[in-house]
């Protein structure tokens, strides 16, 4: 086998040393994603216009602490069928005979849509069992999709330090996960994969500085899939379109903590957070209406900037503004916070789902309820 990360990476030993150290109570999500990372490479060393794309790729943009486990890995590949099966064959050939790849036939395949699904299969160092064997999958897209890349080097992750590295910028990230979001329309149609994509968008935000390039990316990403998506299903809609069924998802999945929240929705967010997410990064239902909140109100942003209402600069600027309050919302403690919690539910431009309910959350979570571009300001005011 042949390797591109060090070989003492894979060794039982180390895998578990990163699941103790990193937090992951089940090391196989360290060992999945140590092979995300190596099959990833492979495929970029054999085809330089290979890009890493997904939540594999987001894990690489992230701080350490923020990091979650994948066991899939999404590639883009501006090439035809014949091409990539001897893509695929070549690092087969690199890894060796231990890595299985086997190429998925769907019974129902989109006709339009360009798309390849191989499962590698090798087998584990861990102590599992029965179970002997890993499964990744790997999600190819034969698209030229021309959207902004990066190369990042000396990626420090919680399974492996990556040498190299193709992949989507942030913005780009951004604008490809929020659209999986877009329920009925252009979104996935796994909901138990929603969670994933609601997790890396949040943490996306809150660890990256989000420039007016990066939210320039974020609209041509969103502009440029949301064509090509529809192609494939062979639907009329626009960018703004599908952004306003992104804002609805997000309105439903932030009811999570109320008594109106989706049972299926928590059971998705118990299951994500217990194999995928570090303990500590796991968060309450409250911390998941937040993130849902947030990537509506970031939704709602980018959707002006597409109309031309905004710019990308206004944008950042708007965005910045809102991390920034809700990071003075954490000093306020006492009684100081049930005052500023009431007038802060003043301020809100819409009725509020579960109102009653709303009374006992933490500012957070009230902040993001009822922040809008337009209210900001007065919300900054009152901080």
């Amino acid at each position: 086998m042949s390797l591109i990360h060090d070989a003492k990476y894979f060794a039982k030993e180390g895998i578990l040393d990163k699941a103790r150290k990193y937090e992951f109570p089940n090391p196989l999500a360290v060992e999945i994603f140590l092979w995300d990372c190596e099959l990833a490479a492979q495929f970029q060393k054999v085809c330089n216009d290979i890009v890493l794309r997904g939540g594999a790729a987001a894990q690489l943009h992230l701080p350490l602490e923020k990091q979650r486990g994948s066991i899939d890995i999404d590639i883009g590949a501006p090439l035809n069928q014949d091409e990539m099966i001897n893509v695929v064959g070549k690092v087969r050939e690199s890894v060796g005979e231990s890595v299985e790849f086997k190429l998925h036939r769907p019974k129902k395949p989109v006709p339009k849509l360009p798309l390849m699904t191989y499962y590698a299969k090798m087998p584990t160092v861990l102590d599992l069992g029965r179970r002997k064997e890993l499964e990744v999958k790997i999600d190819i897209m034969l698209e030229r999709l021309d959207l902004p890349t990066v190369l990042l080097e000396n990626v420090q992750t919680f399974a492996v330090d990556v040498k190299r590295m193709r992949c989507q910028t942030v913005g780009t990230l951004i604008g490809d996960k929020l659209l999986t979001l877009a329920k009925g329309s252009v979104g996935m149609e796994i909901e138990s994969d929603y969670p994933k994509q609601v997790y890396d968008i949040d943490a996306l935000l809150e660890s990256a500085e989000i420039s007016g390039q990066a939210v320039s990316e974020m609209a041509i990403s969103v502009k440029t899939l949301t064509e090509l998506e529809a192609g494939y299903r062979n639907i009329k809609i626009t960018p703004n379109e599908a952004l306003r069924d992104v804002i609805t998802t997000m309105d439903e999945h932030s009811l999570v903590d109320t008594s109106g929240g989706n049972p299926g929705i928590k059971k998705n967010i118990e299951g994500f957070q217990q194999f995928f997410v570090n303990q500590g990064q796991r968060s309450p239902l409250y911390g998941w209406s937040s993130k849902s909140l947030r990537i509506k109100f970031l939704t709602t942003l980018i959707g002006e900037h597409i109309e031309n209402r905004l710019s990308k600069n206004d944008v950042a600027k708007t965005i910045a503004q809102s991390k920034a309050i809700a990071l003075r919302l954490d000093e306020i403690s006492g009684r100081a916070v049930i005052e500023l919690r009431k007038r802060l539910l003043d301020l809100a431009e819409a009725k509020i789902p579960y109102f009653k309910e709303m009374k006992g959350k933490p500012l957070d979570r009230v902040f993001w309820q009822i922040v809008t571009p337009r209210n900001l300001k007065d919300v900054e005011s009152l901080i």
